[in-house]
Formats: C-alpha cells, sequence, structure tokens
C-alpha cells in the first residue's frame, strides 16, 4: 500500500493497477483525438489554400500529430511490449558472459547456478520514436548487450541465474541486480539495488535496496521471503525459461 497522506486511507495495489489503466486509456483516447483532428486539418474540414492562407493550421496540423503520436507511445509504456527470446547464439551467450563477469562470479558464490540466456527484443522500427532511441542509447551508456535478431527486432540480452535451491531467480543487467521469487498464488517478490520500488504489475511486491551489494541484496531477498513462507506462502520452484518469462510479464503488466 501507499502511505498515508493528509489523513486519507492508502490505496490498495488492486486500486493502483485499476487507476493505471484508466490513465493508460486516457492517453490512449487523448492520442486518438490529437490523431483525429490532425487528419481533419489534412484531408476534411478545411482547403488547401485555406491552410495556405493561414500557418496558423499547419501548426495545428503538426501539433496534432505529434501529441497524438506521444500519447499513444506513452499509453504503450515507451517500447510497447517486450518479446522474451532465448538466447543459443554461443558468440552472443561468450559477450554477455564477458560483459557480466563479475556479477556471475559472485551470484555463484551465493550458491546460484547459470541456467539459461534471456533476450528483451522489440521492432527495430520503434527506434525512430525519440523516446525508444533514447532508452536505448542509456543502455549502450550502462554497456548492455545489444544485437539485431532476426533480422527485425533490436534484443538486449542477459544472464539469468537461478538459486540451488530452486528459491529465486537472479538477473544481471546495465543498472544492477535483481531477484525475483515466485508463490504458488501468483504473488512475486523482486528485490533490486537500483531504481525505485514503484510502477510495477499488482502481483509484485518489490523492495529497492539502492546501491546495495549483491550479498546484501539477496540476504534482504531470502529474509522478506522467509516472512511471506511464515505467513504461509508457497514457494513456487519452477525453474526455466517459461518460468522467468512469466515473472519477467507480470513484473511489467501495468
Amino acid at each position: 500500500m501507499e502511505s498515508v497522506k493528509d489523513g486519507r486511507q492508502p490505496k490498495t495495489r488492486a486500486e493502483i493497477f485499476v487507476e493505471k489503466k484508466k490513465i493508460k486509456k486516457r492517453l490512449e483516447a487523448v492520442g486518438l483525438i490529437f490523431l483525429g483532428v490532425g487528419l481533419a486539418v489534412q484531408f476534411g474540414a478545411l482547403s488547401k489554400g485555406e491552410r495556405l492562407r493561414h500557418p496558423i493550421w499547419t501548426v495545428v496540423e503538426v501539433l496534432s500529430f505529434l501529441l497524438g503520436v506521444a500519447s499513444v507511445v506513452f499509453s504503450v509504456k515507451l517500447l510497447g511490449v517486450i518479446e522474451h527470446v532465448p538466447i543459443y547464439s554461443p558468440e552472443f551467450e561468450q559477450r554477455i558472459r564477458t560483459r557480466y563477469q563479475s556479477e556471475c562470479d559472485q551470484l555463484t558464490n551465493l550458491g546460484f547456478d547459470r541456467t539459461f540466456y534471456f533476450g528483451e527484443a522489440f521492432p527495430l522500427i520503434r527506434l525512430f520514436l525519440i523516446f525508444s532511441a533514447l532508452i536505448v542509447f542509456m543502455m549502450w551508456l550502462k554497456r548492455e548487450v545489444m544485437t539485431v535478431h532476426d533480422g527485425l527486432k533490436f534484443m538486449a540480452g542477459y544472464p539469468i541465474f537461478a538459486s540451488r535451491d530452486k528459491t529465486a531467480f537472479a538477473h544481471p543487467n546495465g543498472l544492477g541486480v535483481k531477484f525475483h521469487t515466485a508463490f504458488q498464488d501468483g504473488t512475486i517478490l523482486m528485490t533490486k539495488n537500483y531504481g525505485d520500488a514503484t510502477g510495477y504489475g499488482p502481483a509484485v511486491v518489490a523492495q529497492c535496496m539502492k546501491k546495495a551489494s549483491i550479498s546484501e541484496l539477496w540476504t534482504a531477498h531470502q529474509r522478506r521471503t522467509q516472512e511471506f513462507e511464515v505467513e504461509g506462502k508457497r514457494v513456487d520452484s519452477q525453474v526455466s525459461f517459461q518460468a522467468y518469462s512469466e515473472i519477467s510479464r507480470k513484473e511489467t503488466a501495468v
């Protein structure tokens, strides 16, 4: 729940999820309205001569298209749906191992084994969107391992580890490390050492320990896992690409 402010009751995770869905729908509606205005100016409402005599209509047309596209882009969270791809390329795997060697060594010492390589992909055409291009540029600055997948998709690759007791996944990335534990009731516990603990799907319980070491992060994650187990939750011990892909999908299902 969110903290109480001004004496008001905190919002539940379900209420936050519903609120975000409403915001997404509003953004989509606003985008369609602006796109409609732009199309009306271009093709129906005004003659070409009228638009040439009054340049303000050209400005209205351009701004309508830009605002419409921006609203739709934001409504799909900038990059839209991310495809999860298993990685089998030995060359790409080697690049990933080299980039995350330090994190891999630390996780191995903590009782994790590398389980598979995981790619997040989206169509290359989205790079023409300014925000998508900026995100990819930031990923490049963080030395994320990137490639072109199937000739038409941009993809970033990561190593995914699983604890030897099958209670958690570990996901190193350019920002830091995050741990995930899935429970049989659908709850996902995520602990990470970067960013914040907001903006995740309703099934996700997130805790953020900025700048914590990997060992400190793992200790905190284990402690919270044990608290959930005391409450009666049971860990889902599936360790596979499909299981992690489902966790990742739920993480961003807002």
